[in-house]
């Protein structure tokens, strides 16, 4: 029988039970989503209701991602509003993008804590993997995404936005999960994706608790040239607590991870590299008497590139890690009679990397002098010191004030403030918007005077004479220690109704980059061009996002939005700042039938996207929109089965630099709780 019937016909079937008759639904279940309050960390410098929150904000529940056909948490993030990426297996496509910002603008942490720095270790950072899939998914418990500018609170990188995987808490009494996904596209060309997670948590003593989770996913190449390597990635993650009173406690965190890709002859791209990741660290949180409550976090993370391809260990380990030092202290004071949360902390960071591949290899610096004695190991440190306010003018008003210092070894100091407003002229409606100043300093490859990368044509083929320079031309971009960071001026306006569940809220959004890092043409020497990463540009990136929910009863729910870009643009060149579709929307249907069955939708709809800046090709063609279709089942309290279909009608998806047409994809998952 065609596969485009059994498609079609499965659709019709999970449809029709989606319109059918109710009967089968209880009367006693009622959907409480809107009525629930719910608290995030990521948005201010301590816990605040979702509502009050002093920036955009969207949180994955640990409910959206049993119910998700999980292979990546980048397909988690996909259906977010401003988020581009996660339509892919590897490559840039792969990696998520927040309102038109390259993927290098997001700081990705762990429970407020960073998680390394792979992206210095491919030969060039556009292949390397995004540094999301270092954790066991069954041990998390939400992830809260910033859209917009946070660098008062974090620093260099979140210019974009900030992702904060926040893990489940010890429970008190002894509990775990295993979970296993399959999944299997509609041909034999693709690879199938088998995955397999367990997690073990609960009290040793009164005052000692354990958690260890464990995953393991395999991903089969495709047999397609056009296609992606597949991979295997093994994570292991265990934290010890201690609290030996009900004002102090101690965490102790540990975690591996092991991500190596698997080419089959002939077949699919190698887009993957071969690495290792270890982190520890250790952890401390008093509360006193007088509601001050104080955080000290040190850790450690290392990611190893063992790569046959690229890697001379016998040279030099191609390698990266950080030391990082975060303390923290909140307080609730009273201050002209006006209720303030206060927070302040600090952060010191020490860095190395060391590459083989693009590190110490070049030939000539900046200014045409030969190098003979190249450093192929960098490293730097900082430090930053960070205050931030929430100044409660009236019950229904919020001020935010805050700024940060930070102070690299190579940068002046650099501050960056907020001012931001949350307003309920009702209990309905919410009023807000800011302004901040945002940076990212340059990464130790891009400022360093050693460092070469050859671009193989691509990002070079542009330069004049390029094309005429014979079959022996090569080109090389370098580093430049005369770099500053780049800075932009952030700001965005929000108007939101909700009431019974319903909603509907819109986001204007604009960031000015002043200072943008570009590869330009430096000089060239025979048939040898040469491309300076240099401080030249200026971009805007601009747009507006909708989100809206509406529960139609107590059991049938849709939620979407829509994300239009205005501007992502250098202002200098007229070049695309990121290939991003002009309109993005998502629609998803929820049902749940009865206690035990639960139905899903969704729609993608996906506009046509532009050049990438330095790319010669267009990353898709044309517009398009995929529907996914799914179920959940619950057998017992302790026993849910999932199913259903990705690209249910197959649709093409045509992109030169990912792969090339996604089909229909069959997925089945089983989680046991114990």
């Amino acid at each position: 029988m065609n596969k485009k019937w059994i498609q079609s016909a499965l659709s019709l079937a999970v449809l029709s039970v989606l319109v059918s008759t109710t009967q089968a639904q209880d009367a006693n279940q009622v959907y409480s989503e809107a009525k629930l309050k719910s608290i995030v960390v990521t948005a201010s410098g301590s816990e605040v209701d979702v509502k009050d929150a002093p920036a955009s904000i969207s949180v994955i529940s640990n409910e959206d991602i049993e119910r998700a056909p999980f292979n990546s948490i980048a397909e988690l993030l996909s259906d977010l509003p401003g988020v581009t990426g996660g339509y892919s297996n590897s490559g840039s496509g792969s990696k998520i993008k927040l309102r038109g910002m390259p993927d290098k603008y997001t700081l990705i942490l762990v429970d407020g804590k960073r998680l390394g720095n792979q992206s210095l270790l491919g030969h060039r950072p556009d292949r390397t993997e995004q540094d999301l899939d270092w954790i066991t998914p069954d041990m998390i418990e939400r992830i809260e995404v910033i859209r917009g500018s946070m660098s008062t609170l974090y620093g260099s990188e979140a210019v974009g936005g900030v992702i904060n995987i926040i893990t489940k808490k010890i429970p008190t009494q002894l509990s775990g999960s295993v979970t296993t996904n399959f999944s299997k596209p509609d041909t034999s060309r693709r690879g199938e994706t088998k995955s397999f997670g367990a997690t073990l948590a609960g009290p040793v003593t009164n005052t000692i608790g354990f958690r260890l989770g464990l995953n393991r996913t395999e991903r089969d190449g495709d047999k397609d040239t056009e296609g992606s390597s597949g991979s295997t990635t093994d994570t292991a993650t265990t934290r010890l607590t201690w609290a030996p009173s009900d004002r102090h406690s101690f965490n102790l965190d540990g975690s591996f991870g092991k991500d190596e890709p698997d080419v089959i002859e002939g077949g699919g791209s190698k887009f993957g590299y071969e690495m290792d990741r270890i982190g520890f660290g250790i952890g401390h949180e008093a509360k006193f008497e007088n509601d001050l409550v104080t955080n000290v976090d040190l850790y450690h993370n290392k990611i190893q590139n063992k790569d046959d391809a690229w890697v001379k260990d016998d040279i030099v380990e191609t390698k990266s890690s950080e030391t990082v030092l975060d303390l923290k202290a909140t307080k609730p004071l009273n201050v002209f009679n006006f209720k303030n949360d206060l927070t302040v902390g600090g952060q010191y960071k020490q860095e190395e990397v060391s590459n083989h591949s693009n590190i110490g290899n070049a030939a000539v610096d900046k200014d045409g002098n030969t190098l003979n004695n190249n450093d192929r190991k960098l490293d730097s440190y900082s430090w930053s010191l960070f205050l931030e306010d929430q100044i409660h003018l009236q019950e229904n008003l919020i001020l935010t004030l805050g700024g940060r210092l930070d102070e690299y070894e190579t940068f002046d100091l650099n501050f960056s403030p907020r001012t931001y407003l949350v307003y309920h002229p009702t209990d309905d409606w919410t009023v807000k918007g800011g302004v901040s100043r945002s940076f990212r300093a340059p990464n130790l490859r891009e400022r360093s005077d050693t460092s070469s990368t050859g671009s193989r044509g691509n990002g070079c083929n542009t330069f004049e004479g390029w094309s005429t320079a014979g079959s022996g031309r090569t080109c090389s971009m370098i580093g430049n220690p005369d770099l500053e960071p780049e800075t932009s001026t952030n700001y965005e306006v929000s108007v939101g109704y909700e009431q019974n569940g319903a909603g509907l809220d819109m986001t204007y959004f604009l960031s000015d980059i002043e200072d943008l890092i570009q590869n330009r043409f430096h000089e060239r020497r025979g048939d040898v061009f040469y491309a300076i990463a240099s401080n030249v540009e200026k971009a805007r990136t601009s747009g507006i996002e909708v989100n809206y929910k509406l529960p139609i009863n107590d059991y049938f729910r849709v939620t979407g939005n829509t994300t239009y870009m205005l501007e992502s643009k250098n202002k200098i060149t007229g070049e695309t700042l990121l290939g991003t579709p002009e309109i993005t929307s998502n629609l998803a249907l929820v049902w749940d039938v009865n206690d035990q069955l639960s139905l899903n939708s969704k729609v993608q709809y996906l506009g046509k996207q532009q050049l990438e800046s330095g790319d010669s090709s267009r990353s898709f063609e044309k517009a398009y929109t995929t529907a996914d279709i799914g179920a959940n089942y619950n057998f017992t309290d302790h026993l849910t089965f999932r199913g259903g279909v990705k690209n249910v009608a197959g649709v093409k998806i045509e992109s030169t630099s990912d792969g090339s047409s996604n089909p229909a994809e069959y997925y089945l998952g089983l989680t046991a709780r114990f």
